[in-house]
């Protein structure tokens, strides 16, 4: 396979921009509803699931979540983090799995694994020994954090990345409020209110849990939607005006120490993407415009700066921010992911995929495919050994399924379309 060299890393910005130390990371999540391992159990301190994926009581599908959850996305939310120590669970993540990926990287960007073994039991004081005179920098907060010593406190990462902080903090939000779930009968605001509107709950990722409403069926759905989510516990949402945008921009920002160039007064944005979604406004994925990025940044500055500075000061390091643009030029920030994004490896490739390959765009996506785990390697080998698709992550996540994280370029969008296709068509189907 191609080497990989990225611009820079997420070990490198820190030490760059004036964060200290030692740093040890976790990219895990964890569910309020759902145990994912008897070492690992349900979050009860910090939950974020109240749009779970999949909020399912069949024990096959919850087995397949855990699969993913433990052993492919904490692969796939690490390319690129750079040289710090990295926290995976064994027996879902081996060291022969994670040389694979690394070993397209320069040594310099390689991340160390830590693999703690869930089934070997003490689990606490595992995580307290791998975390001893390091800084933890984590994907979202859990309860053991309050524990050990974290670059974010635990308890503020786990309040600005909550839809309400758009509505409190003063951010540049669409007007809206937040809304108990009490009444959501024929009469309630929810039922009555003219179109269009949109609902959001309050912690949940990925659009998952947010609803545009623009026609009765649409409404429909949403109520019942409401319905199933107050039987669950939730009590409130957010209602907001529907900003009938042009652009869907998601900017990708480092923060410096407070005493840094770099503070939250002059961010520095690593990448701009273009986010596409469904009519009813799922999330489907996104591409970079490597040669647009100067002009991107010019448009969004203003907007990505008001914003920054209306978070704590006590918050430093990687976030990501989505602003639309409405038909009249005026933006607003519909999510702020105060934390590393998903998006991260790709703000990285500009050297990679334009600057030595002539590939404009990029994109990245998951797929799934059957048979053995490296046979993507061979399946997408013309790709792979020229460099024009990266194969980021993967992991077996249930019986001939695996999943796999690409990052692919193209020199416009139809090319990255073709290449896109390429993989769909060479990936045999799980």
């Amino acid at each position: 396979m191609a080497a990989i060299q990225l611009d820079t890393t997420l070990a490198d910005l820190y030490r760059e921009h004036g964060i200290k130390g030692e740093c040890i990371v976790t990219t895990h999540c964890v569910f309020g509803h759902l145990d994912l391992h008897p070492g690992f159990p349900r979050e009860l301190v910090f939950p974020e699931d109240e749009e779970p994926v999949p909020y399912s009581d069949d024990e096959q599908e919850q087995e397949r979540l855990r699969r993913i959850i433990l052993g492919y996305k904490p692969l796939r939310r690490v390319f690129g983090v750079g040289d710090m120590d990295v926290i995976f669970f064994g027996p879902n993540v081996t060291a022969a799995q994670v040389e694979r990926d690394l070993a397209q990287l320069p040594p310099n960007q390689r991340h160390r694994p830590r693999i703690v073994d869930l089934d070997s039991g003490d689990v606490p004081e595992k995580l307290r020994e791998v975390t001893r005179d390091r800084t933890l920098v984590f994907w979202r907060p859990q309860g053991w954090m309050r524990e050990v010593k974290c670059l974010v406190d635990p308890q503020l990462a786990y309040d600005i990345n909550a839809k309400d902080y758009l509505v409190t903090s003063g951010i540049r939000t669409p007007p809206s409020e937040i809304v108990s779930l009490e009444d959501i009968g024929a009469d309630s605001v929810f039922a009555t209110r003219r179109l269009p509107f949109a609902v959001k709950l309050l912690r949940a990722g990925c659009s998952f849990g947010t609803y545009l409403v623009t026609n009765e069926e649409r409404r429909k759905e949403m109520l019942a939607a409401l319905v199933t989510y107050r039987e669950r516990g939730t009590s409130t949402v957010i209602l907001s005006e529907y900003i009938d945008l042009v652009l869907d921009l998601s900017v990708h920002f480092f923060i410096g120490a407070p005493d840094d160039e770099r503070n939250r007064d002059n961010p520095l944005i690593l990448g701009i993407s273009v986010q596409t979604l469904t009519e009813s406004g799922k999330w489907t994925g996104g591409y970079i415009d490597y040669q647009a990025q100067d002009t991107l940044r010019d448009l969004v500055w203003d907007t990505v700066v008001d914003t920054t500075r209306r978070m704590p000061e006590e918050f430093v390091g990687w976030a990501g921010v989505d602003i639309v643009v409405d038909a009249k030029g005026g933006q607003w920030v519909v999510d702020l992911n105060a934390r590393f994004t998903g998006s991260m490896p790709i703000c990285f490739m500009s050297g990679h995929f334009w600057k030595r390959r002539g590939l404009r765009l990029a994109q990245f996506a998951t797929f799934e495919y059957s048979g053995e785990l490296d046979g993507i390697y061979t399946y997408l080998s013309p790709l792979i050994e020229s460099g024009q698709a990266v194969v980021t992550a993967t992991a077996t996540i249930g019986p001939d399924s695996n999943m796999a994280d690409i990052a692919w370029g193209g020199k416009d969008e139809p090319d990255l379309a073709r290449v896109g296709d390429i993989i769909r068509h060479k990936l045999p189907k799980s």
